[in-house]
């Protein structure tokens, strides 16, 4: 298997920036394996580099689907009065709220593009966060693979440092979410 990939790396590569291009628009695979497996299969550079151009390619066609043809439609899903509360909260704390929706994991990359797209965050805001969410993103997940490999745990390290990053996810998810209910209230 490992000489079928080495000689067609471009077709890889091509295969790997099309599953990252379509990945905020609708693919439902989680960034960390797409990155990650990139990493192992073409090395940590590559794939970060091409994770970043493909996924922030991708994340600009979302935000513009919703941009010109989404808002009709959820328009209908949603009450105007909704939509109006959503674009207030994004004014104020756009980008803060962008950023760490793009980089911790909480939502997909599909929903946050759409309602960037029709909550009238503009362009260049939007894809200066993103971008900058995608190139810590892109680089930290496929250099993750030779981090991982250069520690050489066994495996109780390796779950106890498992626990320990999900414990950081879920503490900093559980502040953001402690730090929206007071801004809502």
């Amino acid at each position: 298997m490992e000489i079928l990939l080495q000689g067609n790396q471009l077709v890889v590569a091509f295969i790997f920036f099309t599953i990252c291009f379509l990945q905020p628009i609708l693919l439902p695979f989680p960034e960390a394996a797409t990155v990650g497996a990139g990493g192992a299969v073409l090395g940590s550079f590559p794939a970060a580099s091409i994770s970043f151009v493909g996924t922030l390619s991708g994340i600009m066609v979302a935000y513009f689907i919703a941009k010109f043809g989404g808002q009709k439609l959820i328009k209908k899903w949603v009450k105007e009065k909704h939509i109006k509360q959503y674009e207030r909260y994004v004014a104020r704390n756009e980008i803060s709220i962008l950023l760490i929706l793009f980089i911790i994991p909480i939502l997909p990359d599909e929903i946050i593009c759409f309602g960037a797209g029709i909550s009238g965050v503009s362009f260049k805001k939007f894809l200066l966060i993103a971008g900058v969410a995608k190139l810590i993103t892109s680089f930290s997940l496929a250099y993750s693979v030779d981090f991982a490999q250069s520690l050489a745990l066994n495996n109780t390290q390796l779950s106890f440092l498992v626990i320990v990053i999900l414990g950081i996810v879920m503490l900093t998810s559980c502040i953001s979410k402690k730090m929206l209910l007071k801004r809502n209230n």
